[in-house]
């Protein structure tokens, strides 16, 4: 137990009269001896163990030491000093309302905690009980009373302390601190909760005081009006009403005193309003009513105030400077947070009103509908359609969606209603609707979309029927179902194959059209093949008449009365060139099922034949430059499918070629390309417009919501609008991604048509040399016609290659030449590395200059080469660096390549080894990518001619792969064959 007991005595201070001090005491026999004031460095006394009350009482009785008066309230060096200098009404208006309100803190503790309170003379060190000043619980309260005649109003203050009255005279009553007033009665210190000692003092010495009724006015809506707002009053002679009107909480819009939106919360009791943070825990106010005066006393319900208050910030409301924002809102942009505050009335108003919170708006420019508003949407699908009908609700009045289209087209916020209102569409309608309304059609007040818009549909509107979720469902996961493949195709498909059959199924079976966009050499050919296998209708018999003569291909009909007609038209494949050939090998070799007609050539049948064309074969094949030249024919001749292959051959949404595969007329269009997206993404456009028209908006539309934002300002939120509208009608696969399926080596001959002028010098030229080979034979014998021989075969091998390489300056295009330049031009988009091999140096240098022109990087390693491994390196590590032109001679053998995954060889000849060792260059150990690849070789050329030998592994092919000298074995016939 503590010898010392901590007490607070009131003693005089010199400069500002009675104030609290701590002190610390100790109890002998008949008095208590002060030990010593106590400061806070004493709170660690070890003598004495200070309670938590008790620190605190220190610490606030501390804040008016000498000392720290001095800091606070003068620039003076020290205490003496600030005291002196101090002016008297400088001193009244700053320090001592400060230490007052210390003073009432040390008196609220008191009054709750043990600690007692003494009254202590500066000059003595000891202390009695008849010191001690009791400090009651509870605060004086002071009752006015007032009496109103016809000359005058009389008014006298009570006291009451504990509902006794205290009796105060001059005498009896000492005043410690007057705002709030604190004073000694009858040894008990009375603390007034909010009484000014000033307005004690008149009655220490008289019973009441009088005003004369020529004031009266000005008296009693003044200090009247004031007291019985703060006091309890008796009034004679006028009315004081304590108001019961009904209260109200009211949440308004409107601006603040810097013109921004704010919402403001007032609780309103009759006339009377209060905000939250109020201190007035009522409100008076007074009339004069027949000759008297009448006061409407309005009290504060606090406890629902506070109820009010919990509901409004459970609404994510939060206060700043009296008014209330909400997080996210800049107020820096008034407009925008006007309409952010009108939007979230619009959601939490029936939330508010539920809890008796009414909604206005003031000082506005205009009235805002800040009802719930409400949008209903309707997804129905009627065949290739999807109707969307959807209202908005803005309380009473219901709007057809439709109406707002081109307010959320155009960003406009405000829309009128019938009464004059101002409804804020919300910004999420903008969010969700605004990139699917440009592809609705409006019919009445429904909105139609055509089924290509089902993933718009199904990102922006969550309220789709059954319908369209399965039909998105089936379509986003296409690849994933599984169709019976054809049983008569003559082919195994790896899965990722099976996959991409099963995506062109599902888009048939929905009408859709799709873009296959596999990396090159992944059998996208095969593929589309094996859906038109699948595709292929049951014939029926009919009797046709005049049937079509059709050159150098299976006569129409001949020699038959009736023929089989498919139930379904042709499908038009349109390839360039170059392909025409490919695309007939490879029907041939895995669906020869399909009846096949190459609608090419000078020597193609007349465009008016091609109905009964379309009638009988299940696929015609044609070229771009065909289907330009046809067009007019074309456009009335109806296909099953219309298929391009190499599609970015309409890119150009302006050129002839698109407009004219625009006009062909098909019930289901496919693409095929490695790369659809070349130079911009208007090549896309293009190529998802002919597929599906409309699906991407026309080309302005679609390059100022896409195109600019993508490629000038890399907005990735387009980005992803624009690949979720693709996704499901675009399925392309890399190599890598498909690894597992590949084999590690894959090897494709492409066989290539001889452009026109190409054609017709090498069937001359190879007239001569077969002339000329003959005549030689005939004169100096076989044995020494050898060189001819060669001579004439190398000839006709670079006329199959490109003309100028025969120094014919004269043509300069070259059907093999336009195949590798086009398959190079996909590499390099797909990001592929390639080894190009020729046996001829001057075939390389074409390409290079071809590949200098489009700017791309490259490398080239020819005997000429001197800086051999510097020319290896760049190819090796330059990312940008994805051609090595390489010459069979130079480059066959020693070198490590493995960077690329394509191999080119672009003029095969004889001998196996020789390629198979340049291969090797890529296909070798430590290579972890698959390698494809190419051998080009031009149709009805030598080199075709050569490998149809080498395919059917016979003996003159065997004698010039494996003999050194093959004219000592070979025949005369076996030679002229060879130009046959």
């Amino acid at each position: 137990m503590d010898r010392f007991e901590f007490i607070i005595a009131l003693t005089e201070h010199r400069y500002l009269g009675l104030v609290f001090q701590p002190f610390l005491i100790e109890k002998k026999e008949r008095f208590y001896s002060v030990v010593r004031l106590v400061k806070p460095h004493d709170l660690n006394d070890s003598e004495y163990t200070f309670k938590p009350y008790e620190k605190e009482l220190i610490q606030l009785i501390e804040k008016y030491s000498d000392e720290v008066l001095t800091k606070k309230f003068s620039r003076a060096g020290n205490v003496s000093d600030f005291f002196a200098s101090l002016r008297p009404g400088y001193f009244e208006k700053q320090v001592t309302p400060f230490i007052e309100k210390c003073m009432m803190k040390v008196c609220s503790i008191l009054m709750l905690s043990p600690v007692r309170l003494f009254r202590k003379e500066a000059k003595y060190s000891n202390l009695y009980d008849e010191d001690e000043l009791k400090v009651p619980p509870f605060f004086a309260r002071p009752e006015y009373e007032f009496e109103r005649t016809e000359s005058q109003t009389r008014y006298k203050l009570r006291i009451f302390l504990d509902e006794k009255e205290m009796l105060l005279t001059a005498r009896s009553v000492e005043v410690v601190t007057n705002d709030p007033c604190l004073l000694i009665y009858q040894n008990q210190l009375v603390a007034f909760e909010k009484l000014n000692a000033k307005k004690l003092m008149p009655f220490f010495e008289k019973d009441y005081v009088t005003v004369p009724n020529t004031i009266e006015d000005k008296y009693y809506s003044g200090f009247v009006l004031k007291t019985v707002r703060d006091y309890d009053v008796k009034a004679k002679g006028f009315e004081v009403i304590h108001a019961s009107t009904g209260r109200k909480a009211v949440l308004s819009l409107e601006n603040n005193l810097q013109y921004r939106p704010c919402l403001v919360l007032n609780f309103e009791y009759g006339d009377e309003k209060f905000l939250p943070d109020s201190d007035r825990e009522m409100a008076v106010s007074v009339k004069k009513q027949n000759g008297t005066f009448v006061y409407y006393k309005t009290t504060r319900d606090l406890a629902w105030e506070k109820a009010i208050l919990k509901v409004v910030k459970r609404t994510g409301l939060k206060e700043d400077n009296g008014s209330y924002t909400l997080n996210g809102v800049s107020l820096l942009e008034p407009q925008n947070a006007l309409y952010f505050f009108v939007n979230w009335l619009n959601e939490k108003r029936p939330q508010l009103e539920e809890k008796g919170i009414e909604i206005k708006q003031q000082q506005l420019e205009k009235k805002f509908y800040t009802g719930h508003q409400k949008l209903e949407l309707k997804t129905q699908t009627k065949g290739d359609w999807f109707d969307v009908y959807a209202v908005v609700k803005f309380g009473e009045f219901s709007i057809p969606f439709i109406q707002l289209k081109k307010y959320i087209l155009n960003d406009i916020r405000e829309f009128e209603l019938p009464n004059g209102e101002i409804a804020v569409l919300p910004e999420e309608w903008f969010a969700r609707y605004k990139g699917l309304l440009p592809f609705g059609k409006q019919q009445g007040e429904h909105i139609k979309f055509e089924k290509h818009h089902f993933t718009l549909l199904q990102n922006s509107i969550q309220e789709v029927d059954k319908d369209v979720k399965q039909k998105y469902a089936k379509l986003v996961n296409a690849e994933k179902e599984s169709p019976v493949l054809p049983a008569n195709l003559r082919a195994t498909l790896r899965n990722y194959q099976e996959e991409g059959f099963n995506w062109m199924y599902g888009l048939y079976r929905n009408g859709l059209g799709g873009c296959l966009a596999d990396d090159m050499g992944l059998g996208k050919t095969l593929q589309t093949l094996t859906l038109l296998l699948k595709l292929k209708r049951l014939k029926q018999e009919i009797k046709i008449h005049d049937p079509v003569d059709v050159s150098g291909q299976r006569d129409l009909f001949a020699g038959e009365s009736k023929s089989d007609v498919v139930l379904q038209p042709a499908s038009l494949i349109v390839v360039p060139t170059s392909l025409v050939h490919n695309w007939s090998n490879e029907i041939r070799k895995f669906t020869p099922a399909l009846k096949v007609y190459q609608h090419v050539g000078t020597q193609r049948k007349k465009a008016e034949e091609l109905d009964k064309i379309a009638s009988y074969y299940d696929v015609i094949i044609t070229t771009y430059g065909t289907v330009r030249n046809d067009i007019d024919k074309l456009r009335t001749t109806e296909f099953f499918y219309l298929i391009l292959d190499e599609s970015q051959s309409i890119k150009n949404s302006s050129s002839k070629t698109y407009k004219a595969v625009m006009d062909v007329k098909a019930r289901y269009k496919l693409v095929i390309t490695g790369t659809p997206i070349e130079n911009s993404l208007s090549d896309l456009w293009s190529q998802m417009n002919f597929l599906n028209p409309g699906m991407l908006g026309n080309l302005a539309f679609f390059r100022r919501t896409f195109i600019t934002p993508i490629e000038k300002h890399a907005n990735e939120e387009q980005m992803e609008k624009l690949q979720l509208m693709i996704r499901p009608f675009v399925l392309r696969r890399k190599k890598v991604e498909v690894a597992k399926d590949l084999p590690p080596l894959m090897e494709e001959i492409r066989v290539c048509p001889m452009v026109s002028g190409q054609e017709k010098l090498y069937e001359q030229e190879k007239s001569v040399i077969r002339n000329t080979i003959l005549s030689t034979i005939e004169k100096e014998g076989l044995k020494k016609s050898q060189f001819v021989v060669l001579q004439g075969l190398t000839k006709l091998r670079q006329l199959a290659n490109h003309p100028s390489l025969a120094d014919d300056g004269n043509l300069e295009r070259s059907g093999k030449f336009d195949e590798i330049f086009r398959m190079l031009s996909n590499l390099v988009a797909e990001k592929h590395k390639v080894l190009v091999f020729s046996s001829f140096v001057t075939h390389l240098e074409l390409l290079e200059n071809k590949i200098a022109e489009e700017k791309w990087k490259y490398s080239k390693l020819t005997g000429q080469t001197t800086k051999r491994e510097k020319v290896i390196k760049a190819f090796q590590e330059d990312e940008d660096n994805r051609i090595f032109l390489i010459s069979l001679k130079a480059g066959g053998v020693g070198l490590n390549l493995i960077e690329a995954d394509y191999v080119f060889i672009i003029d095969p000849w004889w001998n196996p080894a020789a390629e198979n060792q340049a291969i090797n260059r890529a296909h070798r150990i430590g290579q972890d990518k698959h390698v494809f690849v190419y051998r080009f070789i031009t149709e009805n050329s030598i080199e075709e001619k050569i490998q149809k030998l080498k395919d059917r592994k016979s003996s003159l092919a065997d004698k010039f792969i494996n003999s050194n000298n093959p004219f000592e074995q070979v025949t005369q016939e076996e030679i002229v064959e060879l130009f046959n």
